[in-house]
């Protein structure tokens, strides 16, 4: 699908995805937040998608995969009672060897998702990092989502292994 071709298609799209995430949020400031940011991942696969129905189902899952999302963010901005701040400040001043641990951590599943095969690390880091479902990863890359759902789990299975054999597990 050519750039003119996504540009036409998005701007059909649109209305559509604002409607639900307008559905979704009963206002539309929220709802135009989702749309933007499911357009923006639907741009960085695009090229990927052989037709204009495929780019059409994809952007509605990014788009409710969006709305959840920001529902989630906004849940989480909402202030504490005076009581619960109270008890994350005693809770996050943690010392000095569990901010070690914590670091050790990092490392070792840095170090067990170096080990993994290119292919295996490439789905990991968009899983992981990216924050992509099976559906985004196989529309992104190309591959059946039952291969990168395998796939993702060997990963898994290969990570816990070496974090197990780290003493971290």
């Amino acid at each position: 699908m050519a750039p003119a071709e996504f540009t036409s298609v998005a701007q059909a799209l649109r209305p559509r995805l604002l409607a639900l995430g307008r559905n979704f949020f009963g206002d539309g400031d929220a709802a135009e937040d989702a749309v933007q940011e499911a357009m923006m991942r639907l741009w960085t696969a695009w090229q990927q998608l052989p037709t204009e129905a495929d780019v059409e189902r994809l952007a509605v899952r990014l788009t409710k995969h969006a709305c959840i999302d920001i529902q989630r963010r906004q849940h989480t901005d909402v202030m504490l009672p005076l009581e619960a701040t109270q008890k994350v400040e005693v809770v996050s001043s943690r010392t000095a060897s569990e901010a070690l641990h914590e670091r050790e951590l990092r490392e070792a599943v840095a170090r067990a998702v170096s080990l993994l095969r290119p292919s295996e690390r490439r789905l990991w880091t968009m899983f992981a990092e990216g924050q992509m479902d099976t559906a985004q990863i196989a529309a992104a890359t190309g591959i059946l989502t039952r291969t990168v759902s395998a796939m993702l789990s060997t990963a898994r299975r290969k990570i816990m292994n070496e974090l197990k054999k780290g003493g971290f597990l």
